[in-house]
């Protein structure tokens, strides 16, 4: 049994079983120990607690698998997954390695595009304890309204806020591997390695693949390229 465990974060609107989970089977398969739990961005949930109580479960899922033998830990994030994997790798969390699959949810680009400004005004100015009210949500190219508290839409769409791809990539300490992989069927991959991935200070782990596939299809088409990185990660040890 490897003593390297894995957090794993599903996407945007995602539900069991989430995209990461052929990931997560062949993440055992391979003997490393992992956690998915149920994020507040989950299809059954539409961000029913704020950004921050997703980290703290990020926290606690972490705290489980060192309780169960991992002295290494890696957090791999899928799309939204991924971004909050990011900030909370860039906010100091203590972590081995960090992965991000389908890199998703960019809030800096929404509101450049216009798709959450109005949303963004009305939030603004309600009192953080008010009440669930329809705000706008975007996800490959798909526009919902959802009813969420105020102070929930900010901590994930504020455009300055706690989720900037490229601040929080810049953010990154060097001794932290990073391995970033997109399909090449994903909006994403237009961005190119430049928007955020080159801001982060080097380490010799440090990847960025394109693979063939949508962004729901990466995790699972991702398996063989995680399983090698992580092996590389572990032989460093």
């Amino acid at each position: 049994m490897s003593t390297l465990g894995v957090v794993l974060l599903h996407g945007k609107w995602d539900a069991p079983p989430f995209a990461v989970t052929p990931l997560a089977d062949a993440l055992n398969d391979a003997g490393h120990r992992t956690t998915v739990s149920t994020y507040p961005w989950a299809l059954r949930r539409l961000y029913d607690r704020p950004l921050e109580e997703a980290m703290a479960t990020i926290d606690a899922d972490v705290a489980s698998l060192r309780e169960n033998g991992c002295a290494r830990i890696v957090v791999c994030g899928h799309s939204l997954g991924a971004a909050v994997a990011l900030a909370h790798a860039a906010q100091g969390a203590a972590a081995d390695g960090l992965v991000l699959l389908a890199p998703g949810h960019f809030p800096e680009r929404m509101a450049a595009d216009g798709h959450t400004l109005a949303a963004l005004a009305i939030a603004q100015t309600q009192p953080t304890e008010h009440e669930r009210i329809p705000l706008t949500d975007t996800f490959q190219g798909t526009t919902r309204r959802i009813r969420m508290r105020p102070a929930h839409y900010l901590s994930y769409f504020d455009p300055v806020g706690a989720l900037v791809w490229p601040d929080n990539m810049g953010r990154l300490e060097a001794k932290l591997p990073l391995l970033w992989i997109v399909g090449d069927k994903d909006p994403a991959a237009g961005l190119g390695i430049d928007y955020a991935f080159t801001r982060k200070r080097r380490h010799p782990l440090d990847r960025h693949v394109c693979l063939p596939a949508r962004h729901e299809e990466t995790p699972a088409a991702a398996i063989t390229v995680v399983t090698d990185w992580l092996k590389r990660l572990e032989e460093t040890a």
